[in-house]
């Protein structure tokens, strides 16, 4: 993906997803499509909230801020999961406790709207989240690095081998070779 202006968020979240979809070759459905360009542009901007997800949906009693809770607990679920595993393997519980959350919250979700056809997307995200976190977690990966430097990049490349990084490395006129006989190394030319 080449620098190209967009006149919205929304249209560089298409961008992005849409490749990323691709990458990963998973079909998915244009309301749930919509959903995720949607999800990426509030959180581009949103704050996350510090309070437990659990703690959360135990304090709500009407089913309209239930169904708004379910609701944030599966995007934030999703969006975390996905733009940041990483940090989430430090911390008191994992990516597995977001994606259970996440998952389950979008299935009641679509059980509540049963009928709608935000239901049918509750449901695909629902059934799907581990693949949808593997998409965000490409996005992230494409648009993490906008500020590092190159060392950065290099730093990542040798971790992660990733075709997309190398492309960044060689646009700022670093080449990367994998080092003879050795698998996980690299040299810069």
């Amino acid at each position: 993906m080449g620098i190209i202006g967009h006149t919205s968020v929304e249209g560089f979240f298409h961008e992005i997803l849409t490749e990323a979809l691709g990458q990963s070759g998973l079909h998915v459905s244009s309301g749930t499509e919509y959903y995720l360009v949607g999800l990426l542009g509030e959180f581009a901007s949103a704050r996350i909230s510090d309070e437990p997800m659990a703690l959360r949906l135990a304090t709500t009693e009407d089913a309209g801020e239930r169904a708004l809770a379910l609701k944030e607990i599966g995007d934030t679920s999703l969006y975390v999961s996905g733009f940041f595993a990483e940090s989430i393997r430090r911390q008191l519980v994992d990516v597995d406790y977001y994606i259970g959350m996440g998952g389950a919250a979008y299935r009641e979700l679509s059980h509540r709207m049963c009928g709608s056809h935000v239901a049918e997307v509750y449901a695909e995200l629902s059934g799907r989240f581990p693949a949808f976190v593997d998409v965000l977690a490409r996005i992230r990966s494409q648009v993490s690095f906008a500020g590092d430097d190159v060392l950065s990049l290099y730093q990542e490349w040798m971790r992660t081998k990733s075709d997309w990084i190398e492309s960044k490395l060689a646009d700022m006129g670093v080449l990367v070779t994998p080092a003879p006989d050795d698998d996980d190394g690299g040299y810069l030319q």
